[in-house]
């Protein structure tokens, strides 16, 4: 059973979160964006009030497929973070006729052998004796957003409802999953937004990513890491709006 969230009417747009996430990371966006649109959050396999924690990240396309098909859906703009817009982008590649534009939020596709190994060690602190407390601090640094206490709270908090093997899990699939090859095939408009504070995501992984799509534009935010949504929710959103209306602005080569 997959659990979503759904608000408001016009034009659809689905938000997909991040690792060990959930529907109520978008908040912000989901009351700005329902005055709008059609507005779907989506919890994904395993993650919120979703079931699925048996789901590889490869199938994570498949819940996409699931929740249009549920809602009678034939075409929609997607919003992802990290992991859930690497979701949208599998589902893109697949569907391509149903995807009329993504917004790619601080995701990578590949990574050099000494940042998955880096970034493996993070997730191993996980799973290790000093647990989700060490593990989230360390990521939270990361991601540059340790001087936001409401996120910090926040993120905290969410440590009660996740099962750290799962989460480990799922980062490994990530890290051994090479997107590169299914970008090529996407032809809608995709924005590639990056947080210039974030460390978690390489830099060099939203240019590479523009290299090989075949209709994109960035969006550097210089003041932000790796959850510009929430540490800029009005620049953030005002810079959706605009992808969404489909005026191009490329604010970074």
């Amino acid at each position: 059973m997959l659990s979503y969230t759904i608000e408001g009417s016009g034009p659809v747009l689905l938000f997909l979160h991040g690792l060990g996430g959930n529907a109520e990371n978008w908040v912000l966006q989901r009351a700005a964006f329902a005055r709008t649109h059609q507005v779907v959050a989506l919890d994904l396999p395993g993650h919120g009030r979703s079931q699925g924690r048996d789901v590889p990240f490869t199938r994570y396309w498949e819940s996409i497929e699931g929740i249009c098909d549920h809602l009678g859906v034939t075409q929609l703009s997607l919003c992802g973070l990290s992991k859930g817009a690497r979701a949208g982008l599998m589902f893109a590649a697949r569907q391509p006729e149903r995807v009329e534009r993504i917004a790619v939020v601080n995701a990578f596709v590949h990574l050099t052998p000494a940042d998955r190994q880096a970034r493996l060690a993070l997730y191993d602190v996980l799973i290790g004796p000093a647990g989700e407390q060490a593990w989230a601090k360390r990521l939270l640094s990361a991601m540059s957003v340790s001087g936001h206490p409401t996120i910090v709270r926040g993120f905290l908090k969410s440590l009660d409802s996740i099962d750290p093997h799962h989460i480990r899990a799922r980062f490994q699939e990530l890290i051994d999953y090479d997107q590169r090859p299914e970008l090529a095939g996407i032809r809608c408009p995709v924005l590639l937004v990056r947080g210039e504070k974030d460390d978690f995501v390489p830099p060099y992984c939203v240019d590479e990513m523009h290299r090989l799509l075949t209709n994109s534009s960035i969006a550097r935010l210089p003041d932000c890491g790796h959850l510009p949504y929430l540490e800029d929710p009005a620049a953030f959103n005002a810079l959706l709006r605009h992808f969404l209306s489909g005026e191009r602005r490329d604010t970074g080569a």
